[in-house]
């Protein structure tokens, strides 16, 4: 009898817990510190699809499902994406209580704000599921090395410039609409909340995007999807700034529907300990967030954000230069002025942003739309030195070199005694090593002079400036917009399409920053009045406000808008059949740009004022991919992809800053791209090695530069550009043992010149074409990135929460930005072929070693400390960047004609020496 009670109650227990885990609960936990995830995805595919998310406790319940067999993909921002298999049937289920995401290992990157290396809990299960989803919202293997460890030497992603990778914030495109340039330094120092990031590479889909040839990124900025906390940061550094403090508090949702999110950093270093002297660092980051969910469909967040920064900037050099100094992180921008370091090149900036976005979230029909308004605005200042009728203050000026008195003189004409006193003035003197600030002030105290028009008449008396500081200025004002929508109609069948729309108007202007002891500025174009001094009138920089006298925060020189407006359209479907997922997307973008110049050139009275031509573009895009299944842990993928982009501001307008024209004929950007790839997830590997191959048509390429023989500035135009990318991807991390985990990461590439395009020289005064040719680059290879780099690295987790790393790494094959000219058919006749092949950069080596300790005061008090030294072998001799000078050295032939007679000494940048990091913080 005693036996049969017994019996029964475990029946009913059994039962009753069986029932439970059906209809009740599932938990979505951190799995480091066990914490609930809210806002965390919950995908689900099977018999039924839909998307759910979690609440602020990390729960959601799963009710409604008909028995079957699903596939769950679990997913949240900063996390690991996971899949389970889920059976619902009358006896039994698998689903667990809990679910433990594992949080993502920080990319190095951020590492310098936050070193905890988490410890990867999640065993890569995915059971048998017939059906396959792999997701891109958590970095890979490669990806994280690419990211990190290969940005020490400027590494590019298959050799892409940015303008071919995409990055958002909040689904909001943020890449420069003049350059292509990618933004991060809008929200520099952020680390905190910028955690949350789906990435793609290439053309995988990505719910925000259609993506671009590279990689796409968006960055989510979102206050309700921000656990409750608060974090105190401070680091200390040799790198650029010296130190950092940051708080950030963030409340997750409250009572009431409400959330709040607010981050403060401050970076500093007055460049006496950077590792490149004169390099100083003056930056504040703030962020503020605010979200109200109205019910359980809608909610509204504002967040405005911005990075006010201004910092010294380090150029590169001539190597004769670095040999001189005896140092290859010799900065020529700095000089002493009453006993103190002052850099030439400073830049500033401070571009906020505001964004109001609408979520919308339907459960029962599988809808989600999210609608972003964004707004940009503010100053962006690059100071430089500009000078007239004075010499060139620039300490590495090529007349100011030993080289130049030797090998770059005339055979007939050297003189090594003057080379000799040269080289020993920059042994030891150091105003002919560095910018000599109190001799420009001198002369300009000197110069006591009255400026008047060509009819007599005085326009200023007083100090005019031969030397003074000015700011570049692109000065940006962007309204967008763009809307998102993800939607599940049929259990096979996932929708992905969105809107979006641009207007970017840029301010392009000099300022006069520093007259250094003048009074005032005459404002001409000074080239102009020498080629035409005969004629007052061409040496007017704005014949509305002729002869202008300008001072301190004036206008001068140049006055230009760039109006730039994008629309764009897209749709993605993904199919999700048994074994196989594949994808189709197509895409409708429309750009415009135009220049409205603000001043009216004596040079060119009829095309400098006002509007130019609307120059538009109307492009199209498609892609398609599929992911094959071979077992749970094993994938097949392929994706092949076809672009039309429109060119940037910069690379359409020939010279902004003097006219209105632009190209003849312009074309977008065809971009064609295919790669094939095998992926792996097993519990004790994870990686994936991809084959890839990219041509790129159309490219268009301007570049200004004084040339020699024609004793003027020059416009260099260079279109029908065509490169080739190819190459393979291979990054895995494979956990040895549960506290030793190894990762490895290889990119091997050929990127080279596919075409030899064709180019116009125009002299810049007079926009008169004085060449036309080919430019022979076809074979030769792309420059600005190592074409093979490697990783190989181990980590050790302690079970005392310290985790101990090195990295060994080499890059290769890097090369040299080609000067356009020495590729000519007059430069080839005239310069000897050693000059034609690009430089070759020297490869290396470096180790990299970081280590945290991770101590748990209490159960929401963390205090953690981390250390990540770079380059622990202080190899000061590996290259990261380099270009050929656009100047070539001419002579006089025995007729009086000037010839070409050798390139001046390309100029190189240099990997640091050892470097360190060190981040405490405080997380409560």
């Amino acid at each position: 009898m005693n036996k049969l009670i017994t019996t029964l109650v475990c029946a009913s227990l059994i039962g009753g817990t069986a029932l439970a885990q059906q209809g009740g609960e599932t938990k979505v936990l951190d799995g480091k510190s066990g914490k609930p995830i809210a806002q965390a995805t919950i995908s689900i595919y099977g018999p039924v699809s839909k998307r759910l998310k979690t609440s602020m406790d990390g729960t959601y319940r799963l009710s409604d499902l008909p028995n079957g067999r699903y596939t769950l993909t679990l997913s949240a921002g900063g996390y690991e994406t996971r899949q389970i298999e889920y059976v619902k049937d009358q006896f039994h289920t698998t689903l667990p209580t809990e679910l433990k995401l594992t949080p993502l290992p920080q990319g190095r990157e951020s590492l310098y704000d936050d070193l905890l290396l988490t410890d990867d809990t999640d065993d890569g299960e995915v059971g048998t599921q017939d059906k396959v989803t792999l997701l891109t919202s958590s970095k890979d293997p490669f990806l994280n090395a690419s990211g990190y460890v290969f940005s020490t030497a400027r590494f590019r992603n298959r050799g892409f410039d940015s303008q071919y990778s995409e990055q958002m914030l909040n689904g909001v495109a943020m890449n420069d609409l003049n350059s292509g340039y990618s933004p991060w330094s809008l929200w520099g120092g952020l680390n905190d909340v910028t955690r949350l990031q789906e990435t793609s590479q290439s053309f995988e889909p990505i719910a925000s995007s259609f993506g671009n040839a590279g990689v796409t990124n968006n960055v989510t900025m979102r206050p309700s999807m921000y656990g409750a906390q608060r974090r105190a940061t401070a680091s200390l550094s040799n790198r650029t700034y010296t130190g950092r403090l940051a708080f950030t508090w963030t409340t997750g949702e409250m009572k009431g529907g409400w959330s709040l999110a607010l981050s403060a950093a401050r970076r500093a270093g007055n460049g006496q300990y950077s590792y490149v002297r004169g390099q100083f660092y003056d930056a504040w980051s703030y962020f503020l967030g605010i979200e109200k969910k109205f019910d359980e469909m809608n909610s509204v967040s504002f967040i405005a954000l911005g990075a006010p920064t201004r910092r010294g900037i380090a150029s590169a050099s001539t190597q004769e230069a670095y040999d001189l100094v005896g140092s290859n992180f010799y900065n020529p921008n700095i000089g002493r002025q009453g006993g103190k370091w002052r850099n030439a090149r400073v830049r500033s900036n401070h571009e906020p942003i505001l964004q109001l976005n609408h979520y919308y979230s339907n459960a029962l029909s599988n809808l989600h739309l999210h609608t972003t308004f964004s707004y940009r605005f503010g100053k962006n200042a690059y100071s430089a030195l500009n000078w007239y009728n004075a010499p060139d203050p620039r300490p590495d000026y090529y007349r100011y070199l030993p080289s130049y008195f030797t090998r770059m003189a005339d055979p007939k004409d050297q003189d090594p005694s003057a080379a000799a006193r040269y080289e020993e003035l920059w042994h030891t003197d150091p105003n002919t090593r560095y910018i000599d600030w109190d001799r420009l002030y001198e002369i300009n105290r000197l110069n006591q002079t009255t400026v008047r028009d060509a009819s007599g008449r005085v326009l200023a008396t007083g100090k005019k400036a031969l030397y003074m500081v000015e700011d570049r200025r692109t000065d940006q004002r962007e309204f967008a917009w763009a809307t998102t929508m993800d939607w599940l109609p049929l259990s096979w069948l996932e929708v992905n399409a969105g809107g979006n729309a641009r207007t970017n108007v840029t301010e392009n202007y000099s300022e006069v920053a520093d007259l250094l002891g003048a009074d005032f500025v005459h404002d001409i174009d000074k080239f102009a009045e020498r080629d035409f001094g005969g004629d007052p009138t061409k040496s007017q920089v704005d014949l509305n406000h002729p002869d202008r006298i300008a001072q301190k925060g004036d206008r001068f020189s140049y006055d230009y808008d760039s109006r730039i407006s994008r629309y764009q359209a897209w749709l993605n479907l993904t199919y999700r059949l048994p074994r196989l997922d594949a994808y189709t997307a197509l895409s409708y973008t429309h750009t415009a740009l135009q220049r409205d110049g603000k001043q009216r050139r004596g040079l060119f009275p009829d095309n400098s004022f006002g509007y130019s031509d609307h120059i538009k573009f109307n492009d199209l895009a498609a892609k398609a991919g599929i992911t094959y299944k071979i077992t749970g842990h094993h994938y097949l993928q392929a994706n092949l992809g076809y672009i039309e982009q429109a060119p940037t501001f910069r690379n359409l307008f020939i010279s902004p800053r003097t006219r209105d024209s632009y190209i003849s004929n312009p074309k977008s950007e065809k971009i064609l791209t295919a790669e094939a790839s095998y992926l792996v997830r097993l519990p004790w590997l994870r990686g994936r090695v991809t084959a890839f191959y990219t041509h790129i048509a159309d490219h268009v390429q301007n570049v200004n530069f004084y040339d020699d023989t024609r004793a003027s500035f020059s416009n260099y135009t260079i279109t029908g550009i065509a490169t080739q990318h190819a190459g393979v991807e291979l990054g895995l991390e494979a956990k040895l043992s549960p506290t030793l985990t190894a990762n490895a990461a290889l990119a091997l590439g050929q990127y080279r010149y596919a075409n030899n395009p064709s180019y116009v020289q125009t002299i810049d005064n007079s926009n008169e074409i004085v060449d036309q040719d080919i430019v022979y680059w076809k074979g030769l290879n792309i420059s600005g990135t190592p074409q093979t780099a490697a990783t190989l690295g181990l980590t050790y987790y302690s079970p005392w929460y310290a985790n101990f790393g090195i990295n060994a790494n080499y890059f290769g094959r890097n090369f040299v930005s080609m000067a356009p000219l020495v590729r000519t058919d007059r430069g080839r006749s005239a310069l000897p072929e050693r000059y034609i092949l690009p430089e070759k950069l020297q490869d290396g080596f470096t180790v990299d070693v970081f280590a945290s300790y991770s101590w748990r005061i209490n159960y929401n008090t963390y205090l953690r400390f981390n250390l990540s030294v770079s380059n622990l072998l202080n190899n000061k001799r590996l290259p990261n960047s380099g270009y050929e000078q656009l100047r070539i050295r001419t002579l006089r032939d025995d007729n009086g004609v000037q010839q070409l007679h050798q390139p001046f000494d390309s100029k190189i940048s240099y990997v640091y020496g050892t470097t360190f990091f060190f981040n405490t913080s405080l997380q409560f």
